[in-house]
């Protein structure tokens, strides 16, 4: 297996890492760009698995780190706490449309994609900016998300008054305090594109096929949320999967980068409906 990793910059300038994995067999293959969730980054957990797994079954495969996800030269640990809190979901979708530029133009990839056949998968917020880009870029041609939020508006009115006042929000993860926080231009960004970022929106956009995996026992996105957004979908070209006894990171590990069954199944069933829609 060929492992390449690259660096890109996006249209603002900000450089990000990502890897790109393929099966030399000197043939064009279709493409996945699979995007990670929010605190994670693309050598955290599973991921190298997604991509070396997607790669073994036909696939091209890019796994990526946004822009402002926290992570620097450091690659398994925050440091770019500033940039985190930044991060914004416009930044994301531009992250994800300079990798597909990259695509585009051969800088990533080569000869070895076939541009005409890409598909997008993300977990948890990076499925929801998968849907939404796919609903607005014509360079995608299926999608698929998992544990994927059927909205980003997740925040109540008290912690929006506060985060105003204080110029910022902190961020807990998994009940722990830590030393991220949100600045105030995540919410300005969330409060003026709340027509684009709209996630039910998005999915009656979509004109490509769409394909939602949920776990029926994740509690940190709820399985209303998948059916939510399977609900308003093109029944014609749309799939939910709901997978038993199954949690939000589908019984992955804080750090662990075992596969597991279920983890198995979900990329498994994941590629065989890519390799019919795409």
């Amino acid at each position: 297996m060929v492992e390449q990793t690259f660096r890109i910059q996006n249209p603002s300038g900000d450089e990000f890492a990502g890897d790109v994995r393929f099966e030399d067999e000197g043939v064009k293959k279709p493409l996945l760009v699979v995007c990670h969730g929010f605190t994670a980054h693309k050598d955290w957990g599973p991921f190298p698995y997604f991509g070396r797994r997607f790669a073994e079954l036909g696939f091209a495969s890019i796994v990526f780190n946004f822009s402002h996800n926290g992570i620097g030269s450091n690659a398994r640990k925050f440091t770019e706490f500033d940039k985190f809190s930044r991060n914004t979901i416009g930044k994301e979708l531009e992250d994800l449309r300079a990798v597909l530029g990259a695509v585009e133009s051969g800088d990533v990839g080569g000869d070895v994609v076939d541009r005409s056949r890409i598909g997008i998968v993300g977990h948890s917020r990076g499925g929801a900016l998968a849907i939404v880009l796919a609903s607005l870029d014509p360079r995608v041609k299926a999608v698929a998300g998992w544990s994927a939020v059927a909205t980003f508006f997740r925040y109540t009115d008290h912690q929006r008054e506060l985060w105003k006042e204080q110029a910022f929000l902190p961020i807990t993860i998994r009940s722990m305090k830590t030393k991220l926080r949100y600045g105030v231009e995540v919410l300005r960004d969330l409060e003026a594109n709340k027509e684009q970022y709209d996630l039910v929106a998005a999915v009656k956009r979509l004109t490509v096929p769409l394909l939602l995996v949920h776990g029926e026992a994740d509690v940190t996105v709820r399985p209303t949320e998948a059916q939510k957004l399977f609900e308003v979908s093109d029944k014609s070209k749309s799939e939910l999967i709901l997978v038993e006894h199954a949690g939000h990171m589908y019984g992955v590990k804080s750090g662990s980068r075992v596969p597991n069954p279920t983890l198995e199944y979900i990329t498994d069933i994941t590629a065989k409906w890519f390799h019919r829609h795409l």
